[in-house]
């Protein structure tokens, strides 16, 4: 017998053992379908897509709460921080640039180190460190994409999986197989199908939800932070 056919022998006789059933009676319960594959080996294909899917709900969960502008920029911070570069206190601008990391500080702190060499080098950080906060915001939502393409590549796994151990049924068969027989391979043929769509079509809708939610902020926050940068445009270098 070879490996293909271990294996389906090995998904009926897994599922007769969880179910109580015989190989030719397939268990057609809502959590043997859907959460096991149809049982038996069927579980093994399924149990990626699944965390998958409760990775994907985490991120998407995760963004909604993150991503928004009183996270990446607390309103007290953005207020002390103006405050300080109206009374030109710029030493301790940096101190609270350093002291509280956010998509803000991180621009204009960078923007302040280089105050010694004049506003053009003062603006080169500050759109450097700009490229690099809008990066991080672009990689942090990219895990969704990661998940869309995976979860139908991990079902569509199984589904071949699944077919070729319906087939193998077929050909082991003295004479005609029973549909019962075949349920065990069409199960995780079609169960991890339908568990990859479910974990790509949120994943990647929400993606883009996100990548637009995510543009429109950092065109905002960048806006701000270029504003505060403005005000050394016609300071003089300081002296080294």
């Amino acid at each position: 017998m070879n490996v293909l056919a271990l294996l389906s022998a090995a998904t009926a006789a897994s599922a007769q053992a969880a179910t109580g059933h015989s190989p030719t009676e397939a268990d057609t319960s809502f959590f043997t379908v859907w959460i096991m594959g149809g049982g038996g080996i069927g579980w093994v294909f399924l149990l990626p897509i699944e965390i998958l899917s409760m990775a994907t709900l985490a991120a998407i969960i995760e963004h909604f709460v993150t991503l928004q502008r009183d996270k990446l920029v607390p309103p007290d911070v953005a207020v002390e921080l103006e405050t300080l570069l109206d009374e030109d206190k710029h030493e301790e601008a940096a101190k609270v640039c350093a002291g509280n990391r956010n998509y803000l500080t991180n621009i204009v702190g960078s923007a302040l180190a280089k105050r010694a060499d004049g506003y053009d080098s003062m603006r080169g950080a500050a759109e450097t460190a700009t490229d690099e906060e809008n990066l991080k915001l672009s990689h942090k939502i990219s895990w969704l994409v990661l998940f869309g393409n995976l979860g139908p590549m991990l079902g569509l796994f199984g589904t071949v999986t699944g077919m070729v151990m319906a087939f193998t049924v077929i050909a082991e068969s003295k004479g005609t197989p029973s549909p019962q027989q075949l349920a065990l391979g069409i199960f995780t043929a079609l169960v991890t199908t339908v568990w990859g769509l479910l974990v790509a079509m949120p994943a990647l809708g929400f993606f883009y939800i996100f990548k637009m939610k995510v543009q429109r902020l950092t065109f905002e926050l960048s806006a701000v932070a270029m504003d505060m940068v403005e005000r050394f445009k016609n300071a003089p270098a300081k002296v080294k």
